[in-house]
Order: structure tokens, then sequence, then C-alpha cells
């Protein structure tokens, strides 16, 4: 049996994970039980709640939780004022152009918080799969740059996750659909997500799976979808209640909520009725929303994504006639307008056979099966979505690998230096199109030193650039005429380094080994105190078993441990249960004998 790779869409709204079984690839779970775990995190005195457990307390305790942080993955704090102005929690900058989460007296890096619901994917599918999962294939944006692939993998890492492959997520769509089986064609690929917006267009000939081209945006999906219904519904209170403030964080989550149900009402109904209650404000709003409203507002939303589309179809040489296929992806393509938006941009009917909520896990999961040995007859090609290179004399970009590029990508440049005597070169490494390195997002430096003194000019700096499967860069430097070289893996300016990653995941272990000796503490409390009502409720067969020393020993033993059952050490006192038991074992055909030894099973099952 090949060994087990699942497949994760670690998404902005909601998240899952998918396997390939005998049947075939499918979500992991039932349709009760489905490995799905809403992106949603809420801070406790006792630690996280995850997923559903945390969607009540977004409304009752919204500075301490969290939804959306896929927005905020390797990102820096001048990136995200747009977001962070409608967040009820607190990002706050850190090290290395990194922001942190503040939850109470707290504050967290994406990845940690990522790393928490990637943690609880691995137990639901560890439990429902019953054996443990080490290995995953997660899904990302396919114009996420390095800095953000980056940091899902290191949220991968700090879950205890080995991320064998990171996949862009419409690429793993076409992997669904099984796209690869047709003989040739182009295929578009629209993904509309809770938070991000991508289009691909990919090149199927026979067995070969090339994607040609792909454009998108990291800041646009149902998110925005329900800002412009929030609006909507801010400026129909305010039309009652001229002075009403609803900046608390309360009110706009209670906005944001009612805004996403009834953009998923309208997905299936022409007309929705909504209640907004804010109880601390004592309103009750009813009103009304048609789905021809809904369209109106989000025409603008919708021609980026279509500008985006002809941005790929322009790079890829192509016309729309020449797209065979189109696939949606993502919940926001649920939406009506969506649809009908894509139907006419393309001029055919969207391909939806798969829920798209699921595609993507289950295109993940295949390419996991596939890297664990399991047979799929099919070469698949990705690109870089966005040019890297490096910084050249007065700020200019110059592109060693250009967008658009297939994986794995390796490309060199030769550079000089342009002052007399020069012994090193810092090596400022880029990503983006534009052709000043300040449009661009920078990913890292490094210095090559040790260069003889030459004149300007006359050194020969080869630069090799080298991108792999997962699309993660690597950077060398080689100056031809002395041999002297340097590499960086780049560690993106903002990324975490690797000690910053050992010590979130040490924190984690420590915290967890804590965890796991306060649950078996109150476990072991709880059995202790069962026996003792078992021996009591019971002495009396004891009285007729045993000897006066026998008994005595039992009641001595009883005592110890009532004693430490104040320690903070459990397996201190599961060693004075376990005496208890050796104890009462001649009891043990006895009724008395018998209700022990079941108590003491029951923590060692």
């Amino acid at each position: 049996m090949t060994e087990t790779i699942i497949g994760i869409d670690l998404g902005t709204t909601n998240s899952l994970s998918a396997s390939v079984f005998e049947e075939g690839p499918e979500i992991i779970g039932t349709a009760q039980d489905a490995c799905m775990v809403p992106s949603l995190l809420s801070r406790t005195g006792n630690g996280w709640l995850v997923g559903e457990e945390a969607r009540a307390r977004l409304i009752s305790s919204p500075t301490n939780s969290v939804y959306s942080v896929k927005r905020l993955m390797g990102r820096g704090l001048e990136e995200l004022e747009e977001e962070i102005r409608e967040l009820p929690y607190q990002v706050e900058a850190a090290q290395r152009k990194l922001v942190k989460i503040r939850l109470g007296e707290e504050s967290f890096t994406p990845q940690e918080l990522s790393s928490v619901i990637l943690s609880r994917i691995k137990e639901k599918a560890e439990k429902l799969l019953e054996r443990t999962i080490e290995k995953a294939v997660i899904t990302v944006p396919a114009y996420f740059d390095d800095a953000q692939r980056q940091a899902t993998r290191d949220a991968g890492k700090i879950a205890g996750l080995d991320v064998v492959r990171i996949i862009n997520e419409p690429t793993a769509a076409a992997i669904a659909y099984g796209l690869d089986e047709k003989k040739q064609g182009y295929v578009a690929v629209y993904d509309l997500g809770g938070g991000t917006f991508d289009i691909s267009i990919l090149e199927l000939k026979g067995k070969l799976f090339k994607v040609v081209a792909t454009h998108g945006d990291t800041r646009l999906g149902g998110d925005d979808i329900d800002r412009v219904l929030v609006t909507l519904f801010t400026q129909s209170l305010l039309d009652q209640y001229p002075n009403l403030d609803l900046e608390d964080p309360s009110s706009r989550q209670i906005l944001r909520k009612t805004a996403e149900e009834v953009k998923i009402a309208l997905s299936g109904s022409m007309e929705v009725e909504y209640i907004l209650e804010l109880p601390e404000k004592r309103i009750k709003h009813r009103g009304q929303l048609k789905a021809d409203e809904l369209s109106r507002q989000i025409e603008p939303l919708l021609k980026r994504t279509f500008d985006s589309c002809a941005k790929a179809l322009s790079d890829a040489g192509l016309k729309h006639g020449d797209i065979d296929e189109v696939v949606l992806v993502g919940g926001s393509t649920l939406v009506p307008a969506v649809r009908k938006g894509v139907e006419s941009f393309f001029g055919r009917t969207p391909h939806v056979a798969i829920d798209p909520y699921k595609v993507v896990a289950i295109g993940a999961a295949i390419q996991g099966h596939l890297l664990a040995g399991g047979r799929r007859d099919f070469l698949l090609l990705d690109v870089v979505p966005l040019a890297l290179g490096i910084e050249t004399l007065g700020g200019t970009f110059s592109k060693v690998i250009t967008a658009n590029t297939s994986l794995p990508a390796e490309e060199s440049e030769v550079f000089t230096t342009h002052v007399d005597q020069q012994t090193s070169i810092e090596i400022n490494i880029f990503q983006g199109e534009r052709e000043l390195v300040q449009d661009c997002r920078s990913l890292g430096r490094f210095k090559l030193r040790g260069i003889p003194p030459m004149k300007a000019g006359f050194p020969l700096v080869e630069v090799t650039f080298r991108v792999d499967s997962n699309g993660l860069l690597t950077v060398s430097a080689y100056e031809k005429r002395s041999g002297t070289e340097a590499q960086i893996e780049v560690i993106p300016s903002h990324g975490l380094t690797q000690m910053e990653i050992d010590a979130i995941m040490e924190a984690s272990f420590e915290h967890a080994v804590d965890d796991f000796n306060q649950r078996q503490l109150i476990e072991f409390k709880q059995t202790a105190e069962r026996v003792f009502r078992c021996i009591q409720m019971n002495w009396k067969i004891a009285e007729e078993i045993l000897d006066e020393d026998q008994r005595f020993s039992i009641q001595k033993q009883m005592e110890i441990v009532k004693q430490k059952m104040t320690s903070e050490d459990s397996q201190i006192l599961k060693a004075e249960l376990d005496a208890l038991g050796n104890l009462t074992r001649p009891l043990a055909d006895s009724a008395m004998g018998r209700a022990v030894l079941e108590e003491l099973q029951q923590q060692n099952p």
C-alpha cells in the first residue's frame, strides 16, 4: 500500500482535505462529518476554538476572533491598509515586514494562525482515516508570490506536516476534472474563492498538461462581495437611524455575517428578506434585496476578474474563441451573476460537474497520490506567476525568469560591477512585472564576497535563479573570473526564518505536552473518584475476603492517591492508582474487584 499524502485546500472561508480511495478521489469523511473546517479562529483563556466552534464568538468576542487570515499571508502592513480598516481584530507590524495579529495579550503571525487550522484538518483526517497523517499537498492561489507560498509552507511545518508539494489551485481543479484525458485544446480555469481570484489558461496535448498563462488578484474574492452588501446594509440603517454608530466590532461582525448569509441565499433565490438585529443598540431592522440589485452592485468586482481573464488570454496569445472548456472553481462562483458573466465573456457554458467547494482539494489529493507512488499517467507543467529578477543600477528591475515560465525553471544572467575595485556585490531579489524595483515585491538579499579588486565592468557575475515544482526559489551568484560563488535559499523579506519556525514548533510542542498532561490529570482524578466510590460501596466484600493487613493497605493507598490528586504530575497520580489496583487484585473475582478493574481499564484503553 502506498503512503497516504492528503490534499489540503487551505481556503479563505473554508478549508478541507481529500484523499484517493479505492473507488477514486474524494473529500475525507461523510456528508455529515466531512473534513471541512471553516477558516475561523477564536482565542480563549483555555486555548483555541476552531471552525464552527469559533463562529459564535465572531460576534460575542470579535477582537479575539480571526477570519480571512489567508489574505494576510506573506504580506506587509503597508499592503494591508484597506483590509485592516474592515477587520475587527488588531493587525500590527512585526519584524522583516511581517504582520502579527494581536488577540488579547498575545500576538500571532498569519503562519501560526493558519497552522492552527491545518492542525485541526490533520487531526480530523487522522480520526476519519484511522491512520497517522504526516504529509500533504497544499494548494495556493496561482497568483501567490514567493513570499506567500513560503508562508503557506511554513504554516504546514508548524502544524507538523511535511508539505511535499505546493500546487496552484486552478491547476488542482483541472487535475480533479481529469482534463488531462482530453486529447488537445485550451482550458480556462476561473477560480473565485473567498479572498482571492485566479484565471489560468491550460494547454492540453495528449498527456501533456501545461499552464500557459495565469493572472489574478490576491485581494479579490467573496469577502469583497460581502463588503458591497455591508455597504448597502449600512446605508439602509443610516437612512432610518441617521446618528447610528456602526463602527464598533460587534456591529461590523453582525453586518458581515448577515451579508454572507444574504449572498448565499441569493444564489438560489431572486429576492431575499433579511433582518439586521443589533441587540446592544436595541435595533431590529428588516429589509429586502433582489438578485438583480446584487448583480449591479458587484459589476465593478466582476469587471476586475474579466480584465485579468483578458490579460491571461493575451499572455497566452489566444482569443476568446480559442478556449475549448471553461471550469468554475471556488464558492463565489455559485453567485448567479458570476456564472452569467463568465458565460458571456468566454461565449460558452462553464463546466461545473464537481462541487466548486471540493474540486481544489480533490485535485490536490490526486497530486498527493501521484507523489506517493500511485499511477497517474500525465505530465503536469505549472508556471511562475510573476517575473523574478534582481535590482540593477538606478533601481531598475532586471528580469531573470519571466512570468508564465514553466516549472521547474532555471535561468541565468551575467551582470558586472559599476565601481572600480569593488570586492563584493549585494544581490537584491525581487518579484513583479514593473520596470522599477520600488514597484515590485522584495524577496530577499545576499552578498557575493571575496571578488578580487578589478576595474568596473571587468567582473562577470552569473546570477542563477532556480524555481522548484512548488514555485519556491533558490538564487546563486558566481564570479566567473575568480571562481567566487554564493547561494541563498530565499527566505522572503515577509517570511519567517528557520529559527523562528523551530521556536514556534518547539513552543507549540511544549504547550501540547502541557495540555496532554493536564487532560490526563483530569481523567486520572475522575478515575480515582470512581474507584473510591466502588471501594466504598463494596467494602463489605473486602471485609469478608481480605484480612486486616490487606484492608489497611488498601485504605492507606487510598489516602496516598487522595494526596497525589493535588499534584500537577499526571504520571505520579497514575502510578499510585496502579498501586491501588494491585492491592485490590485479590478481589478480582468479586463484584468490587470487577468494578475497580473496569474503572482502571478506562484510563488505559
